[in-house]
């Protein structure tokens, strides 16, 4: 499955991957391309899972020191990837020559601390002590780089002839200095000459490692991103999501990080949800501003999050595994080639239900047709509802429209606007009706009515008297 930027961004997915904190430019590398699990990869998560569980261990252990070794190499690394690709023929240049030894030491360090600790499910680093060996010689595990004598038997008699002419062109006179610096100028193209051919010996020699050096990239960038994924569950109080048997999603105590982190700033609290859902639709309808939106996006981010191996923002979770997974929101505006949000919206279900043979899909749907005449909205909603219940798939949508849940397999509604408050008339509006709005999702039947909440809405948002008096007569 394409995990598109708008599908992360309309579920808060990229806001939690801009959020991990990986050390490496591989461990950043493997962040920004989450790999997906998909049916009939449940043995794989699992393990990735299990790594996830690993390395949350390790950072709450009482003694820290053998992951701060392990940990302290990894921001050492530099992304060295560009070189290696690259024809043998074409030799490094020093700079390339440092930057490969750098790695490589670096390596050799992050494989000790490595070899201290547990080590992950599938997860090894393949020694490279022949290639290091190349580029240090004499053994000393620096990560300097220069052509050393001992790579050529004309360098060191060349160098010392060439240092003797130095110290002579310092105390020569004016006639004797002419010949003294030609001579060290043809000295000098020589050790280039010596050099170049030694470079080009180290680059064909190290470029037989090419494959263990990008399998090392791949294992670091992984190690990293399992730390990441760790750390980010240990600030979060994420959960480890269990897989479930029977194709169910049920989530309990379900938040979404981003709109938290948002209602955290203004001194507000997130209100966390329960959700179960089944195969066919669920539909969920509710008060204005109750949370409708929010509750689609956070069952959809879980799902994402879980089917890139990461552990999920709730009390607990039980989840399977789908082919695809679907956000259609109704203000995520008008799409290429003119269409209108309505037409975006029939667009991108067209496309999904076109795909449905292909496998088990997840689609969440916020206040679909909404974008068209009430009577035809309604109508539509209906028809998918009872569409998508002859399908494989799981799907959960928001709704304003009386006769929806009908079609539904479920129904959940907003609790809604049930406080009564007085005295914070001067307040902001939004606060207003977050103290009033009771967010949980509670099980309603079907064909309950949906909400009328407007006329209360409009009145905490102080919309204009007159206009309310109005609004009111003609209800």
């Amino acid at each position: 499955m394409e995990l598109t930027l708008e599908l992360r961004e309309n579920a808060g997915l990229q806001w939690v991957l801009d959020g991990l904190t990986p050390m490496s430019p591989f461990g950043r590398a493997a962040a920004r391309t989450p790999v997906w699990f998909g049916p009939g990869e449940e043995t794989a998560l699992e393990t990735e899972l299990d790594n996830v569980e690993l390395a949350l261990a390790l950072w709450t252990a009482k003694d820290p020191a053998p992951l701060r070794k392990l940990t302290r190499c990894l921001p050492l690394f530099h992304d060295i990837r560009g070189s290696l690709d690259r024809d043998p023929d074409n030799p490094f240049d020093l700079v390339e020559l440092f930057e490969l030894k750098h790695f490589l030491v670096t390596l050799e360090q992050l494989a000790e601390a490595y070899s201290a600790l547990t080590p992950f499910a599938g997860l090894a680093l393949v020694p490279m002590e022949a290639p290091l060996n190349l580029l240090d010689p004499e053994g000393r595990r620096l990560p300097a780089f220069s052509v050393s004598n001992s790579y050529h038997e004309g360098l060191a008699p060349l160098r010392e002839e060439k240092s003797r002419l130095e110290r002579e062109i310092r105390t020569a006179g004016a006639a004797e200095k002419p010949a003294l610096l030609e001579r060290r100028r043809v000295l000098t193209v020589r050790e280039d000459q010596l050099e170049l051919e030694v470079r080009a010996k180290l680059t064909k020699q190290l470029m037989e490692y090419q494959a263990e050096f990008l399998a090392n990239m791949d294992a670091i960038g992984h190690m990293d991103l399992l730390l990441a994924k760790a750390r980010l569950a240990q600030r979060n109080h994420c959960v480890r999501p269990a897989l479930s048997a029977d194709g169910t999603l049920v989530l309990r105590g379900l938040r979404h990080p981003q709109v938290e982190a948002d209602l955290a700033k203004r001194g507000g609290e997130f209100t966390t949800l329960d959700l179960e859902l089944r195969g066919g639709c669920t539909v969920v309808t509710g008060a204005n501003m109750g949370g409708k939106t929010v509750s689609l996006r956070a069952a959809v981010l879980s799902q994402l999050l879980f089917q890139c191996g990461y552990f999920v923002f709730a009390e607990s979770a039980r989840l399977p595994l789908f082919e695809n997974v679907a956000l259609i929101l109704a203000d995520s505006g008008p799409g290429a080639g003119g269409l209108s949000s309505f037409g975006r919206e029939v667009h991108l279900l067209d496309g999904l239900l076109r795909q449905a043979g292909a496998g088990r899909f997840f689609l969440a749907l916020d206040e679909f047709a909404r974008g068209t005449n009430p009577q035809e909205g309604a109508a539509l909603a209906r028809a998918l509802a009872r569409h998508l219940g002859e399908l494989d798939c799981v799907a959960l949508m928001t709704t304003h429209y009386d006769g929806v849940s009908d079609a539904a397999g479920a129904h959940y509604q907003v609790a809604g606007l049930v406080r009564e408050l007085e005295g914070d008339e001067d307040d902001d509006p939004r606060r207003r009706i977050a103290r009033r709005m009771d967010y949980r999702l509670l099980s309603a039947p079907p064909g309950a009515p949906c909400p009328r909440d407007a006329l209360r809405v409009c009145r905490l948002l102080n919309l204009d008297p007159a206009l309310m008096e109005l609004f009111q007569a003609g209800l």
